[in-house]
């Protein structure tokens, strides 16, 4: 598996090795191939908000967009599972409101993301229902492989809490 990254912004310094890390993890616990790359881009609001404009008609920035590659392009040993684009900027004013650390927030995006490049959407209840208990489970096994800090006690951690807040 590959991912390539790139960080388009300068507000926030971010661990690409750990995020790498943790995007490899996903894809292996959602049995991407062995042979997946996955592009994952850092950005401002700027950035997104353009992409935003031009890809699905809204004029303003977002947290996370998520581009799947078309399989049938290329004829190739390399699976491209597509694009993830995060708004560092978008994804700090949201922390910030759920009072919690940015680099949560960010890899709740990169799940996010990463899951509707295996097919999840959240469009309508049910598969937003499947898409949120997706994302809670993957926050589960990123804490038991030691990725993120989980369980305070009785009280679920910042991260999963976000999930449930997403609805």
């Amino acid at each position: 598996m590959e991912v390539l990254i790139s960080n388009r912004q300068e507000q926030f310094a971010i661990d690409l090795d750990y995020i790498k890390a943790v995007a490899e993890e996903i894809m292996r616990f959602e049995a991407s191939p062995e042979s997946a790359e996955l592009s994952l881009v850092f950005c401002d609001d700027d950035f997104i908000q353009k992409l935003n404009r031009d890809y699905r008609g809204k004029n303003q920035p977002t947290d996370v967009l998520s581009f799947p590659m078309e399989e049938e392009q290329f004829e190739s040993e390399i699976r491209m599972l597509g694009d993830i684009v995060i708004s560092t900027e978008t994804a700090a004013r949201q922390a910030d409101s759920l009072k919690h650390p940015v680099l949560l927030e960010l890899v709740f995006l990169l799940i996010h993301g990463l899951l509707h490049l295996h097919g999840y959407e959240h469009s309508s209840k049910i598969p937003r229902k499947k898409m949120r208990e997706r994302e809670v489970t993957i926050f589960r096994h990123l804490c038991e492989k030691k990725m993120l800090s989980c369980i305070e006690g009785e009280e679920p951690a910042p991260i999963i809490k976000r999930a449930i807040a997403a609805d």
